[in-house]
C-alpha cells in the first residue's frame, strides 16, 4: 500500500484535479507537496483532510509554499518549526508514530549547513524529510555534483540518515528535454526498511514526478466509520409490525433485563426493515465527472507516453495542448455542474433539501479529525491509546481532585448524613407515568445521534402500540423502583476541538456525550414533572433565565443596558463583574443537588430516581471507530443528559442568597453578572468586593470554582479624562479590568456605544454574504424567494439578535449595518448596484433595519408584560428616572423609553392590554381534554349538506344525555366577538378589535366551560366549528397561547369536580340549528362595548405590522420621482417574484 506521496505540484489549485486524483486513487496516509503557490485567502478545500501548510510571506507572488495533507481518520498533529526554510512538519500515526516534513529549497536560496542542522534538530525521531532540494549528486542519480549536493551528502553522513531514492528521475525539464533527480526522500535509519521508494512515470500537471513511499506493514488506523441507519430507505410498516410485543411476562425479571430485551427487540426489528451503511469510508463522488473528462485524460496520458518515448519539441507541444484541453474540459464540467446544483436550491425544494445543500456549500459537513496526543512525552501508538488519553483527561475534569480542601472537608461532613428519599407517595408528581406523557415527549423530540444501544428516536416514533405500552411499563418499573438501568448510565463521548485551541493537547477538547434515546425519553418525562413543581412553587430564582419558558438571554441584556443607562443619567459609575465558573457541569456537587431538592420539598419517587440518575455514571471515548476503556464520572451532572441542565440550575439556585441586596445580578444557567452603580467609586468597590467574597464562600461550600483569569470587570462611565480603574480581588488574585466584554452574545463597551459589537457583527455577516454571492446569478442559481429565505435565516437573524439593545447606539454607528442589509437584498433580487435603497425595500418587500428593530423590540415588550413575575418587566415597563432622561436629551434613554417613543411615532399605544400567561397544566393531567373529530372524515366541499347534517344529528343523538352547548367566534373589520348558547343560557362578549378569530373562538369555549363549572353539569358536550382550537387543545406540544393553557387548566378543574366535558367539531354554515344560532349571536357583539380588552400578545402582530407598513407606505408615496414608484406605487410582493426560472425572474422583476 502507498503510505506517503511526495510531489512538487507547481501550484496546488492549478493542479487541484490531479491532487484529488492522487488522494483518491492511491489513498495515501500523507501527501507532501512543494510549490503549492497558496496564500492566506485560499482556505476550505479538501474538507476531508487535515492540511498543514506554510505559504510564502509575499502574497502578491504565486511561488513557493509547502503542505502536508493527511486524511482526517489518521491521528496527526503539527510540529512547530522555528526555521527560515520553507518547511512544514507533522507527526502522524502510521505503523508507528512518524514525523513527516515537507521541504522546498528554491535554486536561488542560499542554503547553509546551520539552517539544515537546525531543522533536523527540531524533527522528533523517527522522521521523514521529503522535498524538492534542487541539489545534484551522483549519490541519488544525478550526472554531476554541485555544492548543495555535497552539503546534503555530508549531512547524511554526519547524522546517520538514510537516502530512500533509487536513482529514478524525479524532474523533467521541458526546455532541455532531459530528466534529473532533485526531489529527495531522507529519513531515520530505524524506518528505512519499512518503506519502498518508487517514482511515477507520469508528471500529471507538473514537471515533477510524484514519488510513492510504499509499505507492507499494516497501519494502526484502518479507515473505518461507524455503521449508520439509512432512515430514508426504511420500511416503517415492516418495522412497526416487527416490534409488536406484549409485556405480560416481564414482571419476574429485573429492570436491566427488561431494558436489554426491549433494546434487542427494537434493534432486531430495525435490522429487518432499515438498511445500514457499510463501515468503509465511501469514496468522494464526483458528479461533474463525465465521459468527456475521462476521454480527455486518456488523451493527455497518451500524449505524455508518446513524448516520453520520443522527446521532441512537436511531441512536447502536443502534450501541452492535450493537458490544457483536459484541464479546460474539467473546469467547464465543474462550472456547469455547480450551476445546476445551485439552481436546484430553490423554493420548490423541501426545506431539508435546501438546508442540506446550503450547508454543503458553506462547508458545514466536515469529517472529524482524529488528534494525535501525547502525555509526558509518550505518544500512544494506537487509536485506543489516544482515546484513553482523552478519557483520562475527561475523567480527571470530573474528579474530586479538582475541589478545594475546604470544600472536601465540608463535603465529607455533609455526606455523612444521607438524603432521605422515602415518603410523599400521595404527591401528584409521584403518581405513575401516563401514556399521554410518553406520547407528548416522543412528539417533541428532535432527531439526534443514538447512544451506546444504537436506538434512534425515529425508531421510537414508529413503534407498535403494544411496544409503546411495554416502554411505558418499563418506565413505570424504573420510576417505582427508583433505579436507573445500568445501560442508561453509560455514555459515548465524542471529543470536539475547541475553536483556536491546540489539537495535540487533551485539554483543548470538549466532550460531547451520547446517551441512550430511551433514557433521554424517560428523562424528559421526569424533567417536565420536576420543572412543573419548581415553577409552581416559585422555587427557582427570579433572575434565572436559562432554559425557562418565556425567558431568554435578551432579558438580561435589556436589564444590564437599562442599569448602565440609568447610571449614566445620574452621573454614576456602573461597575459590572462577569464571572466564569471552571468546569461547572463537571464539578457540580451531586449530594448538594439532592440536599437542595429535599429542602425545597421534593420527596419520594422523584428524589429517588434523581439520586439513582446521578450515581455510577461511566463513559467511553470514541475516536473514529475505536473505543477507549470505560471511565468513571465521579462528580458533576451527566454530560448529554436531559435532566442535567435542570439539576444544575437547582444547584445554582442558592447563589442568590450570597449576593447582597445592594448588588444587582443576572443569571443565565452558569453565566453570572453582578453590578453596582454609585457616584463614589469606592462604594462600588466595597459593595462588589463583599459580593465577591460571599460568592467565593458559596463556591467553596458547593464545589464550584470561579476562574480568576476569565472573570472580568468593566467600569461603565461617561466621565471624561483619566479614569481610575476599580480594584477587586478574588482571594489574592486581582480581577482583570477591561474596556469591553461579551456578555450573552453582545459586546458591552465601557461607554455603551456598541461600536465594537457592530463592527464584529458586520464582519460575521460579510462572511455569511458569500453564500448569497455563490447562489445568486442573473441567468442561473436560486430563485428570489429561496434567496430571501436564506438571507433572513443566515444573515438577518444575526442582525436581529439583541437588535433592540444595541439599537440604542448612535445612528452613525447603526448605519454601518445598513450596507449588509442592502447587499443581501441586492443579491437576492439581483438589483442594480445603482438602485436606490428605498427601491430595494419596495422591490424585495423587506423593511429597513430601523423598522425591524422597533417591531422586534415592541413584540418583546409585549411578551415580557404577559408574564406576571418576570425579571425584565421593570426594565420594559418604564424607568424611575424618566423625568431625568427627558431633561437630558443628549443621554440615550433606556429600552423602555425608546420603545415608548417609537411606538408613539408609529401610532401605537405602548400600554396595549395583554393577557397574562396562565400556568401550564400538570404533565400528568393533559389527558383530561376529550375531543370528538369524527365529522372531520367528511370533506365539506365534496359531501352534500344533507349528508353532513344527518351525520351531525346521529352524533347529537349519541349524546342525548348530555347538556349541549354551542360556541362561535367572529371577526370583522370593525369588531371581534364570541358567543355561547346552551340550556337556558346565552352569553355574548366583545373582544379587543386586535384579537384574532382564533382568540375569539377560544373565548367562546371558555364561556361554555365556565358555565359548566358554575352549574356543575356532570355531562356536557360543546360543539364548535373551529377545528384549529380543538387541535390546539389536544396537541401533544406545550401550548404557547395563554388562552389554550387557561382553557386546559379549566377543563382539568372541571374534571376534578366531576364535570365531564366533551368537545365536538361540527362544520359551519350547513344548517345545524345550534351552530347557526350561536353564529348570529356572535354577530351581535358589535353592538356591545368591549368586554375583554386583554388578549394574547401574539395577536398584536398584525396591528404592529399594519402600522409599520403604513409608515413605510407613507415614506414610499413621497418618492414620486423614483422610477420604480411609477410602476409599483403600493408596497407588496410582485406576482412574478416567484418564477421558478432565475433568468425570467430577474428580467420580469
Amino acid at each position: 500500500m502507498t503510505a506517503i506521496i511526495q510531489w512538487n505540484c507547481r501550484g496546488l489549485m492549478r493542479n487541484f484535479d490531479d491532487v484529488e486524483f492522487l488522494l483518491e486513487e492511491h489513498q495515501p496516509q500523507a501527501l507532501c507537496l512543494q510549490e503549492t503557490h497558496l496564500n492566506a485567502s485560499l482556505t476550505n478545500f479538501l474538507r476531508r483532510y487535515c492540511i498543514f501548510r506554510k505559504d510564502r510571506a509575499d502574497a502578491s507572488v504565486s511561488a513557493g509554499g509547502v503542505a502536508v495533507i493527511v486524511p482526517k481518520h489518521i491521528p496527526c498533529c503539527a510540529v512547530d518549526l522555528a526555521t527560515g526554510l520553507e518547511a512544514v512538519a507533522v507527526r502522524l500515526l502510521l505503523h508507528k508514530v512518524v514525523t513527516v516534513c515537507s521541504l522546498y529549497i528554491p535554486p536561488s536560496f542560499a542554503l547553509t549547513l546551520s539552517d539544515f542542522n537546525d531543522l533536523l534538530r527540531q524533527l522528533p525521531e523517527p522522521f521523514l524529510l521529503l522535498g524538492d532540494f534542487n541539489a545534484h549528486n551522483c549519490l541519488w542519480g544525478s550526472d554531476h555534483v554541485d555544492s548543495r549536493g555535497r552539503m546534503i551528502e555530508s549531512i547524511l553522513m554526519s547524522h546517520s540518515l538514510c537516502l530512500f531514492n533509487t536513482g529514478e528521475p524525479t524532474y523533467f525539464s521541458p526546455s532541455s528535454l532531459s530528466s534529473s533527480c532533485i526531489d529527495l526522500t531522507i529519513g531515520s535509519a530505524s524506518i528505512f526498511t519499512s518503506f519502498t521508494w518508487v517514482a511515477d512515470t507520469n508528471p500529471h500537471g507538473s514537471d515533477h514526478f510524484p514519488i510513492f513511499l510504499k509499505t507492507n506493514l499494516p497501519p494502526k488506523c484502518v479507515p473505518m466509520r461507524t455503521a449508520r441507519w439509512k432512515f430514508d430507505k426504511a420500511d416503517w410498516s415492516v418495522f412497526t409490525e416487527a416490534t409488536q410485543l406484549a409485556c405480560t411476562s416481564f414482571d419476574k425479571i429485573s429492570v436491566d433485563q427488561v431494558t436489554e430485551l426491549l433494546s434487542e427487540s427494537i434493534l432486531h426489528a430495525a435490522s429487518l426493515a432499515i438498511p445500514m451503511t457499510s463501515t468503509h469510508l465511501p469514496r468522494r463522488p464526483k458528479p461533474w465527472w463525465n465521459e468527456e473528462c475521462t476521454e480527455s485524460r486518456k488523451k493527455q496520458n497518451r500524449a505524455w507516453g508518446i513524448f516520453r518515448r520520443y522527446p521532441t519539441q512537436s511531441n512536447l507541444l502536443a502534450f501541452k495542448q492535450m493537458k490544457a484541453r483536459a484541464r479546460n474540459i474539467r473546469r467547464q464540467s465543474k462550472r456547469k455542474n455547480f450551476q445546476g446544483y445551485a439552481s436546484s436550491i430553490n423554493s420548490t425544494a423541501t426545506l431539508k433539501e435546501v438546508w442540506d445543500k446550503v450547508h454543503r456549500i458553506e462547508g458545514r459537513y466536515h469529517a472529524f479529525a482524529v488528534p494525535l496526543l501525547s502525555h509526558n512525552g509518550v505518544c500512544p501508538e494506537s487509536l485506543e491509546g489516544q482515546a484513553n488519553l482523552l478519557g483520562q483527561h475527561f475523567a480527571h475534569a470530573s474528579s474530586s481532585e479538582n475541589s478545594s480542601p475546604a470544600f472536601l472537608r465540608y463535603k465529607e461532613q455533609a455526606e455523612a448524613h444521607a438524603v432521605k428519599t422515602s415518603g410523599a407517595v400521595r404527591e401528584a408528581y409521584n403518581q405513575p407515568l401516563t401514556q399521554h406523557e410518553l406520547e407528548m415527549v416522543l412528539r417533541s423530540t428532535k432527531p439526534s445521534a443514538p447512544g451506546p444501544d444504537g436506538i434512534h428516536y425515529r425508531m421510537l416514533t414508529h413503534l407498535h402500540p403494544s411496544t409503546l405500552l411495554l416502554i411505558l411499563y418499563l418506565f413505570n418499573r424504573v420510576w417505582q423502583e427508583g433505579r436507573f438501568p445500568l445501560a442508561w448510565k453509560v455514555a459515548i463521548v465524542i471529543p470536539l476541538l475547541k475553536p483556536g485551541k491546540d489539537a495535540s493537547c487533551a485539554s483543548s477538547y470538549r466532550p460531547i456525550a451520547l446517551t441512550s434515546c430511551l433514557s433521554k425519553t424517560f428523562e424528559r418525562i421526569i424533567n417536565k414533572r420536576l420543572m412543573y413543581f419548581l415553577e409552581k412553587q416559585n422555587i427557582l430564582d427570579k433572575n434565572q433565565c436559562g432554559f425557562r419558558s418565556y425567558h431568554s438571554t435578551a432579558d438580561h441584556l435589556v436589564r444590564l443596558e437599562t442599569t448602565i443607562r440609568e447610571a449614566f443619567v445620574n452621573k454614576q459609575h456602573c461597575i459590572a463583574v462577569f464571572f466564569d465558573l471552571e468546569k461547572a457541569y463537571d464539578t457540580a456537587w451531586r449530594h448538594g443537588i439532592l440536599q437542595d431538592l429535599y429542602e425545597v420539598g421534593v420527596r419520594g419517587r422523584l428524589l429517588a430516581i434523581i439520586k439513582s440518575y446521578l450515581s455510577e455514571r461511566t463513559f467511553f471515548v470514541k475516536l473514529g471507530a475505536a473505543l477507549s476503556r470505560e471511565f468513571v464520572q465521579e462528580t458533576g451532572v451527566p454530560q448529554g443528559g436531559v435532566l442535567s441542565v435542570t439539576l444544575f440550575i437547582v444547584k445554582m439556585n442558592s447563589i442568590a442568597r450570597s449576593i447582597p441586596p445592594s448588588v444587582q445580578y443576572s443569571l443565565y444557567v452558569d453565566d453570572l453578572q453582578i453590578s453596582v452603580s454609585s457616584c463614589n467609586l469606592s462604594i462600588c468597590e466595597r459593595r462588589l468586593q463583599v459580593a465577591i467574597n460571599n460568592l467565593l464562600k458559596w463556591a467553596d461550600e458547593n464545589g464550584f470554582r470561579f476562574s480568576p483569569d476569565k472573570t472580568v470587570c468593566v467600569c461603565y462611565s461617561r466621565r471624561r479624562g483619566i479614569s481610575i480603574e476599580p480594584t477587586l480581588r478574588m482571594h489574592l488574585t486581582p480581577v482583570p479590568v477591561k474596556k469591553e466584554h461579551k456578555f450573552l452574545g453582545l459586546i458591552f463597551d465601557r461607554q455603551l456605544s456598541f461600536i465594537s459589537h457592530i463592527k464584529h457583527l458586520k464582519i460575521k455577516c460579510q462572511k455569511s454574504l458569500n453564500l448569497l454571492k455563490v447562489l445568486s446569478h442573473k441567468t442561473w442559481g436560486s430563485d428570489r424567494l429561496c434567496l430571501l429565505r436564506i438571507y433572513r435565516s443566515v444573515i438577518r437573524s444575526r442582525l436581529d439578535y439583541g437588535c433592540f439593545v444595541y439599537g440604542s447606539a448612535r445612528q452613525s454607528a447603526l448605519k454601518v449595518l445598513d450596507p449588509i442589509h442592502h447587499q443581501g437584498l441586492r443579491l437576492a433580487i439581483e438589483a442594480f448596484r445603482t438602485s436606490p435603497v428605498l427601491s430595494l425595500y419596495a422591490e424585495g418587500n423587506e423593511m429597513s433595519l430601523d423598522r425591524r428593530r422597533f417591531s422586534l423590540g415592541f413584540m418583546y415588550s409585549l411578551r415580557i408584560r404577559s408574564v406576571a413575575q418576570h425579571p425584565a418587566r421593570e426594565a420594559v415597563e418604564g424607568t424611575k428616572y424618566q423625568k431625568t432622561f427627558e431633561n437630558k436629551p443628549s443621554i440615550i434613554p433606556p429600552f423602555a423609553m425608546r420603545n415608548q417613543n417609537l411606538a408613539q411615532s408609529v401610532g401605537i399605544d405602548s400600554k396595549l392590554p395583554v393577557a397574562t400567561v396562565a400556568r401550564l397544566a400538570a404533565p400528568w393531567d393533559y389527558n383530561c381534554v376529550r375531543c370528538d373529530f369524527s365529522l372531520t372524515k367528511f370533506n365539506k366541499k365534496e359531501t352534500p349538506t344533507e349528508v353532513m347534517r344527518q351525520e351531525f344529528f346521529e352524533l347529537h343523538k349519541e349524546h342525548d344525555s348530555h347538556s349541549h352547548y354551542y360556541t362561535d367566534g367572529t371577526k370583522t373589520e370593525s369588531f371581534v366577538g364570541c358567543a355561547m348558547i346552551g340550556p337556558s343560557v346565552r352569553s355574548v362578549r366583545r373582544l379587543n378589535s386586535s384579537a384574532t378569530v382564533f382568540t375569539a373562538e377560544l373565548h367562546g369555549l371558555l364561556l361554555a366551560v365556565d358555565h359548566i363549572i358554575q352549574t356543575s353539569n356532570s355531562r356536557s358536550v360543546i360543539y364548535t366549528d373551529s377545528l384549529s382550537t380543538l387541535r390546539a387543545l389536544t396537541s401533544l406540544e406545550t401550548p404557547k397561547n395563554a388562552l389554550v393553557a387557561l382553557l386546559q387548566n379549566k377543563i382539568i378543574a372541571a374534571t376534578r369536580r366531576g364535570c365531564s366535558v366533551l368537545f365536538c367539531w361540527v362544520p359551519s354554515h350547513i344548517g345545524i340549528p345550534g351552530n347557526e344560532e350561536v353564529d348570529r349571536a356572535a354577530g351581535t357583539s358589535g353592538n356591545r362595548a368591549v368586554d375583554i380588552s386583554s388578549i394574547p400578545y401574539r395577536d398584536y402582530c398584525a396591528l404592529i405590522k399594519y402600522h409599520v407598513k403604513a409608515q413605510w407606505q407613507a415614506e414610499w408615496s413621497l418618492q414620486v420621482s423614483n422610477k420604480l414608484h411609477m410602476v409599483k406605487p403600493f408596497l407588496s410582493e410582485w406576482q412574478s417574484a416567484r418564477h421558478r426560472d432565475r433568468f425570467y425572474e430577474v428580467v420580469l422583476c
